[in-house]
């Protein structure tokens, strides 16, 4: 059905008069007669009562002029709010990062960036790096915080941001806390305390040891990786941390930070999104913020 005749239809009736309509809406009343009349084609009824002196509409008439006006009130409603929407989402900016790395490093940045992009509305989804490449993947995120290497990397653009290491953690009676530095392989006979599968930690602290020859022991694995520091504390594991975590939130007498080497542990954090994606004007505002002020992080830690 044409939106257009309907309308017409809708504004004659409503007037009970082509003339009066015509001169309301500024459309020719041939222009009028015609629209009425594909609209009785198209459904093929009889609308208007050309029979009667009066303007009156037939019963199917007034079921068209009843529910035809409904429909394009909706219509108008449902595009005032399609427009809001598009216009929300211009505004808008949806970024995943790992509540470790938000710690560490974007708090201070999305602060900053808040302040000086006020206009920008800001979504932020705190999960494991893991969750963040499936919310990539799944379009719910625009873009994501992630630790690398990633699988299906080719998939992405990738921003490298911040960079440090991993490092092993031990109870300061420990037989390794004398030790300035530690292969992987030494920690084969180990019990390990790990964040949980959400995290690409998770993951990468298991292919290591893999790549050393061993499987990890794991007897723990946790979301919170100061819980995972406490129970190091009380002597119950070994774990596996980021050193910018451990140095700014956690100093503890019982426990001792080692280097990893043999494979060499880093920390390398990114900016990803889909290659696909189209690249708003936010997303570009949030990449050039992160890497034009990545190194005044540690003025704020």
């Amino acid at each position: 059905m044409n939106l257009k005749h309907l309308s017409y239809f809708v504004d004659i009736s409503k007037r009970e008069s082509f003339t009066k309509a015509a001169d309301d809406i500024y459309v020719s009343q041939s222009a009028l007669s015609k629209s009425v009349k594909s609209l009785e084609q198209e459904l093929n009824v009889t609308l208007i009562d050309r029979t009667s002196k009066s303007f009156n509409l037939t019963e199917e008439g007034r079921i068209l002029y009843v529910e035809g006006e409904k429909l394009l009130q909706y219509i108008d409603e449902s595009q005032d709010e399609i427009i809001e929407k598009i216009h929300r989402s211009r505004r808008r900016l949806r970024i995943g990062i790992p509540p470790v790395i938000s710690t560490v490093y974007f708090s201070h940045l999305l602060f900053r960036f808040i302040k000086q992009y006020p206009n920008i509305e800001l979504e932020i989804s705190e999960v494991g790096a893991n969750i963040v490449q499936n919310q990539i993947d799944a379009g719910s995120i625009d873009i994501g915080v992630v630790i690398l290497p990633i699988i299906n990397a080719e998939n992405y653009q990738i921003i490298p941001a911040m960079s440090s290491d991993n490092a092993l953690i031990v109870n300061k009676d420990h037989p390794l806390a004398s030790c300035d530095e530690v292969s992987l392989k030494e920690l084969e006979h180990e019990d390990f305390l790990i964040l949980d599968s959400t995290y690409m930690l998770h993951d990468r602290i298991i292919k290591n040891c893999e790549i050393a020859g061993f499987y990890p022991h794991i007897t723990t694995e946790s979301s919170q990786w100061d819980f995972l520091a406490e129970m190091v504390a009380y002597n119950q594991g070994i774990s596996i941390l980021p050193v910018p975590i451990m140095e700014r939130f956690y100093s503890s007498e019982r426990i001792k930070i080692i280097r990893l080497k043999e494979p060499e542990f880093p920390w390398n954090i990114a900016m990803i999104f889909k290659k696909e994606k189209l690249i708003t004007a936010q997303m570009e505002d949030f990449i050039h913020f992160v890497v034009n002020n990545k190194d005044t992080v540690k003025e704020y830690t």
